[in-house]
């Protein structure tokens, strides 16, 4: 058997290794920084085709379109071909939270680009002032008197690329026929003019030089007829356009019969954006009923002809799009949601569909920022809507988060009850709570009819992650296990690091070994959650920087300090991760006077850095004095805890895990329960910790017997070191109070010490960021009044006026 110390001899030569290759350390992200997730809670992270084709498991935060296929899934509806291809696409391009400017801004480089190297290639400079200057992001919206809102951009990215492109073939004219310069060149000064249609005064197009050839001529028609969509006269536009799709020599007249839909658009920008007044929510005005049937029907007559075209066939996505949204133009969200409902009843043809999942996404975002959203709640009668509102949450104005009262558990049970349908057994055994004991009825309901979702069916993975979940909650480990067990390497998951992180986490309490245990704790990051942005960014670096919860209350509670250090040595570590692991080991072992462990974190820790830097701040420097210090000189390593704490150079790590509380697992294996511990008040400048165990001891989440269980694996020597551990860990107050009484005792054995006066402004003002308690403002009051008595012509007592009583 490896012991202990030729495992830390081989993991500092691992650590060297990394450090040799430039491996560079960082700190786990806290305060505002982004934060690591293990579970993708917006959007699957299968490929969206596999996803399309077969889902691998059941969340209730996607994105609606997601939640949609699913309830389809769920309710037998075939996906042929065609919809998987259509709902691919849809999923692929779905708009972001953003104003998806991005995509425009991009074509309109590469085309800044192309007509760079045209006038090259023609032998021309770039005409005066047209050099590229703000992109279309950029740019300032022109305001709509209708709406009151911003109208859409004149330009989309689909403009900027198909003139790429039809540039790029003009070219290839010119080099085949020198003759062919003059014309593409006329053709790319009049596509300059078209593009800055949208000016307040846009400029003329050239007049068509003589004897143009016939491929100019048709060019010109449609830039002309751009030019007037652009410029805005939309009437002249529809004209001009419905011209060119009537000439059958014109190679635009598919995209010319398109463009007609395109101006019927901008000549409906819809009604009040305001939201209705109460007395008239959800009534349509007769004026607003007259205008939608006037728009729908000729809709109809544009649309129609260009969906029965084959030779448009790839536009017959943008032509289901246009048309879905203009259907239902004028009418109230309301009457929007229940027309949207109604026509996703079943799947019907792929396109179509996959335009109604766009328009319907978009009313549940709206709702929550614009509207009264009481017509989205549990009252509405159509059963898809009810149904997304329940596992979403959607009951209130602006409600994304879980609604006060038991609705979703109550309704979501009931329609289960009166319905039998999977769907809702979904919905139920994701929402309801489990049972505290496994002879409960409806807890003996949920389990059987999950059991009985036939093997076969779509949703029989997901059925048995609800099941194994359900029993992970009650206690019931093994039972989940085994139920999970096979789970692990299943094709479904191949792809989805949130399905592999989902089944670590229902295997990890029982780890029958330390080398499974780690396996199992190790998890990639699946996304890496900006708090300033309005979802998750799915580009995440694959190596975590944090811990995912349930392994983060392990380390806490029941890790011994020397199962810290060999996880630390262990290769499938970020650096990041490992670095933090060992400085928080370090802080651990010093509290709790385990002054050998502390040397033992420092050794793996200066190894993963190596030399300290020629230039600069030593980040470790305090980590690194630790090893010349004696392990029975308690009093220098007491001093050199409050010399790291004070350093303005040093962040001394809390001796716990700060708790994530980011509420990304999937429920109910972590129902969502609002945290009583803020990781932000327990780590920064100042404040370090609330409980040094780094579990609440009152609350939804305070931490009982079970907690400090240590797993069978764990040696009976560490047992007794992890027992003890705990003991002295809880005899240790929060941060402010620990180093006010630490600092004063430094003052008692030297009142000389330079650090005291630094250390006391620091423990004083720490006590603004601690957590609440009497305790903390009577030590805060007692460190400034020594503070002041002791040292009043101190830099660091003119610098620390007052005392504080937590937050």
């Amino acid at each position: 058997m490896t012991s202990p110390m030729r495992t830390l001899r081989a993991g500092l030569r691992l650590l060297a290794i990394a450090a040799s290759l430039g491996a560079a350390a960082a700190h786990a992200s806290g305060g505002g920084d982004p934060v690591d997730m293990f579970f993708d809670s917006t959007r699957p992270d299968q490929p969206v085709r596999e996803f399309v084709e077969r889902p691998a498991g059941y969340y209730t935060d996607y994105l609606v379109p997601y939640q949609v296929l699913w309830y389809w899934r769920l309710r037998g509806q075939a996906f042929s071909p065609d919809a998987v291809r259509a709902f691919s696409d849809l999923l692929e391009k779905l708009p972001r939270e953003d104003s998806g400017m991005e995509d425009t801004d991009a074509a309109w480089t590469e085309w800044q680009q192309a007509r760079a190297g045209a006038y090259a290639k023609l032998g021309q400079p770039l005409p005066e002032g047209s050099k590229p200057t703000t992109p279309p992001s950029g740019q300032t919206p022109q305001w709509n008197a209708n709406t009151l809102r911003a109208s859409p951009s004149c330009l989309y990215g689909d403009a900027f690329r198909n003139a790429t492109k039809t540039l790029a073939q003009r070219m290839e004219r010119v080099a085949g026929d020198k003759t062919a310069g003059p014309p593409v060149l006329y053709w790319l000064q009049a596509q300059e003019v078209v593009f800055y249609a949208c000016d307040k005064e846009p400029a003329a197009l050239p007049e068509l030089p003589p004897r143009a050839p016939a491929w100019l001529q048709a060019d010109r028609a449609y830039q002309q007829a751009a030019w007037r969509f652009y410029a805005n006269d939309l009437a002249g536009a529809d004209t001009a356009f419905t011209e060119i799709a009537a000439d059958k020599a014109s190679p635009w007249r598919d995209l010319a019969a398109y463009m007609r839909l395109r101006v019927l658009a901008r000549q409906n920008p819809g009604g009040d954006a305001s939201p209705p007044d109460r007395e008239s929510a959800g009534k349509e005005s007769a004026e607003a009923i007259k205008q939608q049937a006037e728009l729908t029907k000729a809709v109809d007559a544009i649309a129609l002809p260009l969906l029965k075209n084959r030779r448009l066939q790839a536009l017959h996505p943008s032509v289901h799009r246009l048309a879905e949204a203009l259907r239902i133009r004028y009418l109230l969200p309301a009457t929007r949601m229940r027309r949207l409902a109604d026509g996703l009843k079943t799947m019907g043809p792929p396109d179509a569909a996959a335009a109604k999942l766009l328009l319907l996404n978009h009313e549940f975002r709206a709702c929550g920022f614009s509207y009264d959203c009481t017509y989205i709640g549990p009252a509405q009668t159509s059963d898809l809507v009810q149904w997304l509102s329940t596992v979403r949450g959607f009951d209130t104005p602006g409600s994304g988060a879980e609604p006060n009262g038991k609705w979703r558990e109550t309704l979501s049970w009931s329609r289960y009850q009166r319905t039998h349908e999977l769907t809702w057994l979904m919905a139920a055994a994701s929402l309801v709570p489990v049972a505290g004991t496994a002879d409960d009825k409806r807890e003996a309901e949920l389990q059987a009819a999950l059991a009985a979702v036939p093997e076969d069916h779509p949703a029989r993975f997901a059925a048995t992650q609800l099941r194994a979940q359900r029993l992970f909650a009650q206690g019931r480990f093994k039972e989940a296990r085994e139920l999970i067990a096979g789970a692990a390497d299943s094709p479904l998951i191949a792809r989805s690091p949130s399905g592999q992180n989902f089944v670590k986490a229902l295997l990890l309490p029982t780890a029958s070994s330390e080398e499974e245990w780690r396996r199992l704790a190790i998890r990639p990051v699946v996304a890496r959650r900006d708090p300033e942005a309005q979802e998750a960014r799915p580009n995440a670096t694959p190596l975590a920087s944090a811990f995912d919860d349930d392994v983060v209350r392990f380390l806490n509670t029941r890790a011994p300090l020397a199962m810290w250090l060999r996880l630390a040595v262990d290769p499938a570590l970020s650096p990041a991760l490992r670095d933090t692991l060992l400085e928080t080991a370090w802080t651990r072992a010093v509290l709790v006077e385990d002054y050998a462990t502390a040397q033992r974190a420092a050794e793996l820790r200066i190894a993963s850095t190596q030399k300290a830097p020629a230039k600069g701040a030593d980040a470790i420097a305090g980590i690194r004095r630790s090893l010349t210090l004696a392990t029975t000189d308690t009093a220098a390593w007491h001093r050199l805890l409050l010399e790291r704490v004070a350093s303005a150079a040093e962040t001394l790590q809390p001796p716990h895990w700060p708790d994530a509380s980011w509420y990304v697992r999937p429920t109910p294996l972590r129902p969502w329960v609002a945290s009583t511990y803020d990781p932000n008040a327990a780590v920064g400048s100042y404040g370090k910790w609330c409980t040094s165990l780094g579990v609440p001891a009152s609350g939804p989440k305070a931490a009982g017997p079970a907690d400090f269980e240590m797993p069978a694996f764990v040696p009976q020597e560490e047992r007794t070191q992890q027992a003890a551990l705990v003991a002295k860990l809880r005899t240790v107050p929060q941060d402010s109070v620990y180093f006010t009484q630490e600092s004063l005792a430094l003052m008692q054995r030297d009142r000389a010490d330079p650090l005291v006066p630094q250390a006391l402004s620091v423990a004083v003002k720490m006590a603004r960021y601690t957590c609440q308690d009497k305790t903390v403002g009577d030590w805060s009051r007692k460190g400034l009044q020594a503070l002041h008595a002791n040292y009043p012509n101190s830099t660091w007592t003119a610098n620390t006026p007052y005392w504080f009583g937590g937050r």
